[in-house]
C-alpha cells in the first residue's frame, strides 16, 4: 500500500523523477550503504506521551518514515526466505496462524503432560512492570 502511495505520489514526468530519486536512497539503506551516524538517525523513534484516561502517560515510540518504508519492502520481498529459515522455531515472522500455532501446540503438550502447568505474565509499561 505505501509503495503504490508514493508511486501515485510520484508519477514519473521525466526519467530523473522524485520516485526515480526516492528509489535509489531506499535500494542504498537496504543495502546498507550508510554512514553510522546515518544509521543511528534512521534508526532513532519519534517520542509521544498520550495522556491515558486512567492517568499517566502512555509512552509510543514512532520510527523514521523512511526506515519503516525499507523495512516493510524488504520483509514483503524475503517473507518465503525467513519463513525457510525461521520455521518452525518461531511464529511470529512471515507465519500464517502464529498464535493459533501457539495455542493448539500448548493444548497438545499439556494433554500429553498434564503435571505440566503454563505461567502467563503480563508485561506491561514497556518491561518495567511485571505482574
Amino acid at each position: 500500500m505505501v509503495f503504490e502511495l508514493l508511486h501515485d505520489c510520484f508519477i514519473p514526468e521525466d526519467s530523473a523523477s522524485g520516485f526515480d530519486l526516492l528509489f535509489q536512497l531506499c535500494t542504498h539503506v537496504a543495502q546498507g550503504h550508510l554512514s553510522l551516524a546515518a544509521a543511528r538517525l534512521l534508526g532513532a523513534s519519534r517520542l509521544l506521551a498520550i495522556e491515558k484516561d486512567s492517568g499517566g502517560v502512555r509512552p509510543i515510540a514512532v520510527g523514521e518514515a523512511l526506515y519503516r518504508l525499507v523495512a516493510r519492502s524488504l520483509s514483503l520481498q524475503f517473507r518465503a526466505t525467513f519463513s525457510d529459515h525461521f520455521e518452525p522455531w518461531q511464529f511470529g515472522v512471515a507465519t500464517r496462524g502464529g498464535c493459533e500455532t501457539i495455542v493448539h501446540g500448548l493444548r497438545a503438550t499439556l494433554d500429553l503432560h498434564p503435571d505440566w502447568v503454563v505461567l502467563q505474565l503480563d508485561i506491561r509499561n514497556a518491561f518495567n512492570i511485571v505482574s
